[in-house]
């Protein structure tokens, strides 16, 4: 089956869609002198860093390592990202995953309540 050829059977209509624009203002993806240091990392690629001061603030860090890395590797590096973040953003809840091959190699991870 085509992908641009949807059956109408297959289909269901959408309820209460919301067509208004999203405020963004709360949202901020960071590009500072921590992700520059971040591509500077060996075995490090494809990074995304993003921090919103919504919802009590939130951090939220994504990099792909190398075929050839080590978790154990991938764990020291993962653990300082966390720590320096921690000490910067202490107000935050963290997420820090390294992916291999698109798949969650380590995580590291802080809960703010």
């Amino acid at each position: 089956m085509d992908s641009d050829k949807i059956e109408p059977e297959q289909t269901e209509p959408v309820q209460n869609v919301v067509n208004e624009d999203i405020e963004k203002s709360d949202m901020k993806i960071i590009d500072n002198d921590l992700k520059k240091e971040f591509e500077k990392e060996e075995g490090v690629s494809e990074l995304s860093l993003v921090i919103t001061e919504d919802a009590g603030g939130f951090i939220l860090l994504d990099f792909e390592v190398d075929e050839d890395m080590k978790q154990e590797e991938a764990k020291l590096v993962t653990k300082r990202y966390y720590e320096r973040l921690e000490k910067e953003y202490s107000d935050h809840s963290i997420d820090i995953q390294a992916r291999k091959s698109g798949e969650t190699f380590v995580q590291e991870t802080k809960e703010v309540k």
